[in-house]
Formats: structure tokens, C-alpha cells, sequence
């Protein structure tokens, strides 16, 4: 496969003629339209109201396995209270995230009610034992508007306090991540590494942006990469497994092709979101009328196992835990006698990349129940699925 970018045929090449483009187009444009209205809806539902929400308090922390020289490290992640997410403000957001029911949903969060929450974690646990913090903020911290660059400045120089600390990773779109901001805290942290993480979730711009309403493309990437490259930032995609609207098989393919196609451009290593239900979502609707399923945890060691025998040690996948800030409905599972075990191997795996742990795995759910998952096939196209399953959703 190797860098080349194959995407899942888009329903717009399934017509030579000007009018059968013209219609698919208008069909695209339409179930854009509803799944973002839905989700603007579902947004208004949103948990507490911020007046009742102390934000000199994070969401939490907690450790995780990271990376460091190809070696793993003890790495703490931080979950800050923040403004929230703008793009769920201008379009309802993904349609999986539910993030921003821990947010103050759009109300200001001030540099000193940052500080104060990172402070908080300080005197919780020891930094001193972490070479790598993640200072997550549930949206983009890049972006002015959710998070003052002064109080991520503020932040840095806490940091550079702990000498251990040599890799600082922080979350951010694409589109809300300017140079001259990325550079500043690139500088506060007095020639340590800094990470981006960013969701990219599929190179195939009709799940990308159909299914999941994420609203940039591939291209947009392109120049992006070029960017954090330039300012000596290290660049993390998130890739979402299994996305709402794709059957089983059709989630690892479309992962593998995306795989390659960022494998293509050096990125060695990837982290994956699988996906979890979370309230007031366009997921969590599919899931209560019986339309949607999280993975099965079959399909991640199979995603797994062919990364590794396509790719070797060129790219790294790393299985991020499905604990996030919010609350999970459900999540990835088999058939509840094998899950711990899948798990358990999952977590090793981690460690090293090594998907020799996965080799004495099995269960009779594997052979019956997943196989005939991944046998289901759909024969519509993209747009014309999300149309009828938004319907479904409506009556």
C-alpha cells in the first residue's frame, strides 16, 4: 500500500454524468446540513450549567503509557475545564464527542482559573515522576478564544520546574492552531518536545466530514503538517475506530488506508480513539434506536495484526484507553467472557507494539458473533445511509 492515499469510493464517482454528480452533491450537502442541525439540538441538552461548576477544579488525571526514544515512559494526562470546543458552538461539533458536557459550554474560563486547575494537579501528584505530561482541554488549546496563550505560557513555566519533564503534549484542530501561537509554546518550554495532537480521524473526506462533521480535508492537513514540521512541533493524528455510518469491515479498511496514507508522509506514530457512546450525541442517538455498535474488540487486535505485517516497526499504533472525560455508555466489547482477556493483551501491547500478545487469543464470539459482523455489507453509498438513519432518527 505504502504512502499512496486510497480512500472508500465516494458516491460522487458513481456517475459519469453532470447530473448524477449535481444530485449527489446536493444529497451531501443535505445530510450535512441535518447531522449538524442534530447535533446543535442535542448540544442544548448539555449536563450542568456552569454557574455550579468550580473551574479552579480539573476534570481529572491519569497516568498512561507513552513514548520516549522508542521506549515506553510513565506519561500523565490532565483533563482542564475549559470554554469548550467553538466548533461545537458553529456546527454542533463531531458527532461522536461529548466532550463538551465537561466544559463551561462557551462561558470564559480565565488564565488564573487555568493556572489554579493545573496547580491543582501539582499538589496531587508528583510531576516529578512523569517525562511526559498531556495537558488536554476537552477542545483546542491553541485557539484564543478557548484557552488565553497566557495562561498556557503560565502553565509552561510551572513545567520547567521538573527537569524530568521532556515531552509536553497538548490537543488542538488543525484550523485553530496558528504558527505564531504553536512557536510561543514551543519557546516556553525551554527546548523540550512538543507534541500536537490533533483529531484527523480518516483520510476519506466523506467520513471525515459526513460521519463525523469534522470539516477540514486531507489537503488542509497537508499544509498543516508542513507547518508544525517547520516549527520543530511533533505532529499525533488521532484516528477514530469505527466511525458512525460504516459497518465493521468497512472501519478497518478505512483505518488501514489511512494508515498508509500518513505513513507516507514519515508519521511514525499514531494513536487510536476507539470509540465510546457518550451523551448528547449524534452517536448516542444511532446507538438508543439499535443503529450503532462500538467495535469489537476482535476488530482491534485484526487492525493490529495487519499494521504489523504491513508496516513493520514504520509505524507504531498505540490503543488509547477508552476512559476520557465524559462519561461512556458503552464502549468496545466482545462477548463479555473474553473482554478482560483482549484487554488485559491490549494493554500489554502498549508497552512495545509488539502484536505477539495477541497470538494465543481466542473465543468462540471471535469465530461466530465478529465474523458475521464483518461479513455485513451495505450496499448504499455514504450520504444515502446517513439520510435514512437520520429519518430513522426523526420518526
Amino acid at each position: 500500500m505504502g504512502g499512496e492515499c486510497v480512500f472508500i469510493q465516494s458516491s460522487a464517482k458513481e456517475s459519469d454524468s453532470d447530473a448524477g454528480v449535481s444530485r449527489t452533491s446536493s444529497l451531501e450537502s443535505s445530510v450535512l446540513d441535518s447531522i449538524q442541525t442534530l447535533a446543535r439540538e442535542l448540544r442544548k441538552q448539555n449536563g450542568l450549567q456552569a454557574e455550579s461548576i468550580d473551574f479552579t477544579i480539573p476534570v481529572g488525571w491519569e497516568e498512561r503509557i507513552g513514548h520516549l526514544d522508542d521506549e515506553p515512559v510513565r506519561r500523565l494526562i490532565v483533563f482542564l475545564r475549559s470554554t469548550g470546543c467553538e466548533w461545537v458552538e458553529k456546527t454542533g461539533g463531531c458527532t461522536m464527542c461529548g466532550f463538551y458536557c465537561a466544559t463551561a459550554h462557551g462561558k470564559e474560563v480565565s488564565e488564573e482559573e487555568y493556572v489554579a486547575q493545573f496547580k491543582y494537579v501539582m499538589d496531587a501528584v508528583d510531576l516529578g515522576e512523569y517525562p511526559i505530561v498531556s495537558i488536554y482541554n476537552d477542545g483546542n488549546i491553541f485557539n484564543e478564544r478557548e484557552t488565553p496563550l497566557r495562561a498556557i505560557e503560565r502553565i509552561c513555566d510551572l513545567i520547567d520546574g521538573y527537569k524530568n519533564i521532556r515531552k509536553v503534549v497538548v490537543e488542538s484542530r488543525i484550523d485553530y492552531s496558528p504558527e505564531e501561537r504553536v512557536k510561543r509554546v514551543k519557546e516556553c518550554l525551554n527546548g523540550r518536545l512538543l507534541e500536537l495532537a490533533f483529531g484527523f480521524e480518516s483520510a476519506d473526506p466523506q467520513v471525515m466530514n459526513l460521519c463525523i462533521n469534522k470539516g477540514f480535508s486531507s489537503n488542509n492537513f497537508d499544509a498543516f503538517f508542513t507547518r508544525v514540521n517547520r516549527a520543530g512541533v511533533l505532529a499525533k493524528p488521532l484516528l477514530l475506530v469505527k466511525p458512525p455510518f460504516l459497518t465493521e469491515s468497512e472501519s478497518i479498511e478505512d483505518l488501514l488506508k489511512t494508515i498508509g496514507y500518513l505513513a507516507g508522509k514519515g508519521i511514525r506514530y499514531i494513536d487510536l480513539e476507539v470509540m465510546t457512546v457518550e451523551r448528547n450525541t449524534v452517536v448516542h442517538e444511532l446507538w438508543k434506536r439499535n443503529l450503532y455498535r462500538p467495535p469489537w474488540l476482535w476488530s482491534l487486535v485484526e487492525l493490529l495484526k495487519r499494521c504489523r505485517e504491513t508496516y513493520g516497526d514504520r509505524v507504531n499504533l498505540y490503543v488509547s484507553p477508552w476512559t476520557y472525560s465524559v462519561e461512556s455508555l458503552d464502549w468496545a466489547r466482545n462477548c463479555g467472557h473474553c473482554d478482560a482477556e483482549v484487554i488485559r493483551c491490549i494493554e500489554k501491547y502498549n508497552a512495545y507494539f509488539d502484536t505477539a500478545v495477541f497470538d494465543d487469543l481466542d473465543c468462540s464470539c471471535r469465530r461466530d458473533e465478529w465474523r458475521r459482523a464483518m461479513d455485513v455489507l451495505d450496499g448504499r453509498t455514504i450520504p444515502e445511509r446517513i439520510r435514512d438513519q437520520l429519518e430513522q432518527i426523526r420518526t
